[in-house]
């Protein structure tokens, strides 16, 4: 249901309060990111019993509204630019997102919303009337930023390396080598195979046809034939061998440094990724609060999911709790041309997604009330 009058109230406040808060960082205990419904807006609507389920959901009145208030937003805000591939000419690059809401209840008892987005919009986690994210990795002087300078110039140079010249032509010089050898060796292979194919058949011919005097020495030419194309084999083999090694040297100093480089990329990455997973953590009502490490320890092999706490409904809730926000429905819906990977439509309500979310709303949503099929953290 849209209530036109109250989306344009509610606008005007937004797109004031959006004015003023352009300029200015976000934190966790930043009270103008709730808005509130005016009370003619929200007459006759009944609070939720229950939280939503986020996995299968009809949205509630209040979330409906609330939504409907995002998506004028979106459609007349001039805070930000970003591709959602609804404009024509906006083909290249679309990033649609998942948009969501959060209703709840104030310290004071009064009644509002919350709205987040999944992942960056226009390269920012910070945007006027949406709540910060978990773990804000680009604040400025932040351990991730200064370590992705430190990857970012390991990568640098990697690409230095691999577009030099010099190097690309040893390097096509090598792989023409290399296909030759393959070639040569696979030919001479073949003809080894016939050779012995031949032997056998000859053989099988000479086994009633001559005596065993003269079978015997036929089957000695024949080993001792057998052991030639053995030892050319080797002598071809061991050619290549050599022939290979010598264009390789010239090589060998970048390719053993390029290999140092990407073991340290892949480190530096690595330790990058886990200290990023003990800085996300996550409340509940209780105060209670868990790293993604704590909460995927069983995931297999200790593999996150790539953009885990990144999504809407957990950057929702870690504000609600974080500011002692009673949360009383929830509503993500879809922002932007449909991705050719999955089935999104513009506007349209979907549920939070299972393997990111799942785990970390098992815990966040622990000791709650809600609709539907408990949360599992299986």
């Amino acid at each position: 249901m849209l209530f036109d009058r109250y989306l344009c109230l509610s606008l005007t406040h937004r797109l004031e309060k959006g004015r003023h808060e352009k300029d200015q960082r976000m934190s966790t205990t930043d009270q103008s990111k709730i808005a509130y419904f005016p009370e003619e807006a929200i007459q006759g609507i009944a609070l939720p019993e229950r939280f939503t389920f986020p996995f299968d959901y009809t949205p509630h009145p209040l979330t409906e509204i609330a939504v409907a208030e995002v998506q004028h937003y979106l459609e007349t805000q001039t805070d930000f630019e970003h591709n959602f591939g609804l404009r024509a000419g906006q083909d290249a690059n679309v990033d649609g997102k998942m948009f969501g809401v959060l209703v709840v209840l104030d310290g004071d008892g009064k009644l509002g919303y919350l709205s987040a987005f999944s992942g960056k919009l226009a390269g920012s986690n910070h945007h006027p009337g949406f709540v910060p994210p978990v773990f804000d990795m680009l604040a400025e002087g932040s351990f991730f930023l200064k370590e992705i300078v430190v990857i970012n110039s390991v990568n640098a140079r990697i690409r230095a390396i691999e577009a030099d010249k010099n190097y690309q032509q040893q390097k096509q010089h090598i792989d023409s080598l290399s296909a030759q050898c393959l070639h040569e060796v696979s030919a001479f292979r073949e003809q080894l195979r016939i050779n012995r194919e031949n032997r056998n058949q000859e053989r099988e011919a000479q086994k009633n046809s001559l005596s065993r005097e003269d079978y015997n020495a036929a089957e000695a030419y024949r080993v001792q034939h057998s052991y030639h194309d053995r030892h050319q084999l080797n002598i071809l083999t061991n050619r290549w061998d050599r022939v290979l090694k010598e264009a390789q040297a010239g090589t060998s100093q970048l390719e053993d440094e390029l290999q140092v480089l990407k073991q340290e990329r892949k480190e530096r990455s690595t330790a990058l990724q886990q200290q990023l997973f003990k800085h996300y953590t996550f409340l509940n009502q209780y105060g209670q609060s868990k790293s993604l490490q704590e909460i995927f320890i069983t995931a297999p092999q200790g593999k996150l999911p790539a953009g885990a706490g990144e999504c809407a409904t957990p950057k929702l809730l870690q504000f609600a709790f974080a500011n002692g926000y009673t949360p009383l429905a929830m509503a993500e819906f879809w922002w932007g041309a449909s991705p050719k990977s999955e089935i999104r439509k513009h506007k349209h309500y979907y549920p939070a997604c299972t393997s990111k979310c799942k785990p970390i709303l098992a815990h966040m949503l622990e000791g709650m009330p809600v609709d539907g099929a408990p949360l599992s953290h299986t």
